[in-house]
């Protein structure tokens, strides 16, 4: 994994109301490109302390060959993090690297038939792929 310079990590907010720390690669007026997002999650004690985690942004894309584009049009704020953000949100990246090292190897991978055998049964004539979640949580 590659140290982080300072200049390079941003803390951003987006409309939905999640933030987001990331290496900013790219950016336009448009879109900018980051890799090594880490979601922030604020987490409470019993007794009401207040802590922060780290969480992978998007699910497998969470090494630093995977880059993700950020529409400029979601963000509703961007910061430079302070240093203490910047230093857990570097040992967060080296615990997922050696995360991933220490539990997942070549032969995890699934071959290319089992993934082609399991989108042929999705796309099936009777199987119907929903990918509205709408109402999926019922009070």
């Amino acid at each position: 994994m590659m140290t982080k310079t300072n200049s390079s990590i941003r803390h951003l907010k987006l409309v939905t109301g999640e933030e987001v720390i990331c290496e900013v690669l790219d950016e336009s007026s448009d879109t900018i490109v980051v890799n090594n997002a880490m979601s922030l999650m604020q987490n409470s004690l019993k007794n009401g302390d207040k802590f922060f985690t780290f969480k992978t942004y998007m699910i497998y894309q969470d090494t630093p060959t995977n880059v993700i584009i950020v529409f400029t049009d979601k963000i509703m704020s961007l910061a430079t993090p302070a240093k203490g953000m910047i230093e857990q949100y570097t040992i967060a990246l080296r615990e997922m690297a050696n995360y991933l090292e220490q539990n997942f190897n070549e032969d995890d991978i699934e071959d290319d038939r089992d993934i082609d055998d399991w989108l042929d049964d999705m796309t099936k004539e009777n199987t119907v792929i929903d990918s509205d979640v709408n109402g999926m949580l019922m009070n």
